[in-house]
């Protein structure tokens, strides 16, 4: 009957594609099924029955393999799924999960150990590769944001580090008009810009635009469309010229990309003497005039016009140019359209009233204060901490107008 259940044994083990293998308490072979033999590469039990593990695998392994069947002999605790690496004297290298149990004789001493292991070295293989390319793919990862963080520091650089003063050389704090902003990326870098150009001594232009989309393809616009507002100083003290002359060198720009892009714009000029302010827009929400002595807030729109295309769509749009009249306490408020997509149901628009009211529940803050406000007051009603598109925002304090008399 026992030498039944041994031919039953071994013909059960050597079905089994994994290494099986019974040692006594110092590691010398007892039985092994064919994949063990296979393995080994050797013909008959003769020539591994009584060896160890020293006898078929280098030093370092043979080591490791007899101290873990130690602590099994010794504690009684198997040891499960154990990832191995086998180096054998051919100069194979095998990665295996092992599994040791204790052998007990039938009055339940153990006498050495079973084991189990199964090849997983093409397993091991597609992860240590799978770790490469992951830590390949984290290095590039790391590359690209730290060029990122450059390119963001480049994109502020780009936008105003200080402003005009009016009249020219006025100590700050005793100028006509005062000037603020805020600058919120979507990503590491957006796609808004704005500027203010000295258009003369009493004269303001003030820039904003939105390119289409945002990320890395839209800031790079912008630090196009920096160099171009340099080359279109000469225009700067007329609206619509300035905005005509930007869209045509921006249609030349964009006309050979193979994916459409285009600016929305609104450039205005305005005079710290006379509180007149002229405009005109390219596709962009119209500025917001704050009436702080009527409490009033209004879009900055005197013939309620649909505003031509947006830059760069058509060479020869026309882009004709408004007026209107600030007084001294009024603020002129600049924003792009990421202030207003606060996502899914929480959208306005510039002629909302509930956004007229956000910005009129702000309108007794001034300069930097009342742009955080604004910011405070969007965040809430979107319920979010952040904005799903670029965001920018410039304010235009009318501090006095140099051309009142006290």
């Amino acid at each position: 009957m026992a030498k039944i259940d041994h031919q039953l044994l071994m013909a059960l083990m050597d079905t089994m594609p994994d290494r099986i293998y019974f040692k006594d308490r110092m590691g010398h072979f007892l039985l092994v099924n064919r994949a063990m033999k296979e393995f080994l590469r050797i013909a008959d039990d003769a020539a591994i029955l009584g060896k160890t593990d020293f006898d078929f695998f280098l030093s370092e392994h043979a080591k490791d393999a007899f101290a873990d069947e130690q602590q099994v002999v010794s504690s009684g605790v198997p040891m499960v799924g154990k990832l191995e690496r086998e180096d054998l004297p051919d100069g194979r290298v095998t990665w295996v999960s092992t599994t040791k149990v204790p052998l007990r004789d039938e009055d339940g001493a153990i006498v050495g150990t079973c084991g189990i292991s199964r090849d997983v070295t093409e397993e091991h293989r597609k992860s240590e590769q799978l770790n490469e390319y992951t830590k390949e793919l984290a290095d590039k990862q790391a590359q690209m944001e730290e060029e990122l963080a450059l390119a963001r520091q480049v994109q502020q650089a780009l936008l105003p580090q200080s402003y005009p003063s009016f009249p020219r050389g006025a100590v700050e704090g005793t100028g006509a008009l005062r000037f603020a902003h805020r600058y919120l990326p979507e990503g590491l870098v957006g796609g808004d810009f704005f500027t203010v150009i000295q258009v003369s001594d009493s004269q303001a232009g003030v820039l904003i635009c939105d390119v289409m989309g945002h990320g890395v393809h839209a800031a790079l616009v912008t630090a196009v469309q920096r160099v171009l507002v340099e080359e279109l100083q000469l225009f700067a003290g007329e609206p619509g010229t300035f905005l005509g002359e930007l869209n045509r060198r921006l249609h030349h720009f964009f006309e050979p990309l193979p994916t459409s892009m285009f600016v929305t714009a609104l450039y205005l000029v305005i005079d710290s003497v006379t509180g007149v302010v002229r405009f005109a827009n390219a596709g962009h929400p119209y500025p917001l005039h704050i009436n702080r002595v009527q409490h009033q807030v209004r879009t900055l729109n005197s013939n309620q016009l649909r505003p031509p295309f947006a830059l760069g769509m058509a060479k020869d749009s026309i882009y004709p140019t408004e007026e209107a009249v600030v007084k001294s306490g009024d603020l002129l408020f600049l924003y792009t359209d990421g202030l207003c997509d606060l996502g899914e149901g929480k959208e306005l628009t510039p002629d909302d009233p509930q956004f007229l009211a956000l910005v009129q529940n702000c309108a007794r803050q001034q300069g930097d204060a009342f742009l955080d406000a604004v910011l405070d007051q969007a965040r809430q009603f979107s319920g979010q901490d952040h904005f799903i598109d670029d965001v920018c925002l410039v304010g235009i304090e009318v501090e006095r107008l140099l051309g009142q008399t006290s």
